[in-house]
């Protein structure tokens, strides 16, 4: 394999979804640089690759939920109704998105085109 691996970008889906949350985009970003692919890669290779790339963003939306779902406990305790209201608005958007992407994914790694 050469080193000139090329890295998945945020799916078009999430980055639309989440354009007012930088912070998360910038996390999913993190993740997809430690997967990539490169010419030389076998079809196993680019699969292993593509499944590393589900799991990444998976794990991560995942945690984006759990920790809104904190964001909104915090919320609640404290009685303050605008930073709830803000964050159930973040958590439908997280859940309604949190399993989007994986086409452009199979798409990036040549997933069944060969």
């Amino acid at each position: 394999m050469t080193n000139s691996t090329e890295h998945p970008p945020v799916p078009k889906v999430l980055q639309e979804a989440l354009k007012d949350y930088p912070e998360l985009l910038a996390k999913l970003e993190e993740g997809l640089k430690t997967v990539g692919r490169s010419p030389d890669m076998s079809k196993m290779q680019r699969s292993d690759q593509l499944e590393r790339a589900f799991w990444l963003l998976e794990g991560d939306m995942d945690g984006f939920v759990e920790r809104a779902n904190d964001e909104l406990a915090s919320a609640e305790a404290s009685g303050d109704a605008d930073k709830g209201a803000e964050v159930r608005k973040k958590l439908h958007l997280l859940r309604l998105h949190r399993r989007d992407g994986g086409d452009e994914l199979m798409r990036f790694f040549s997933w069944g085109q060969d």
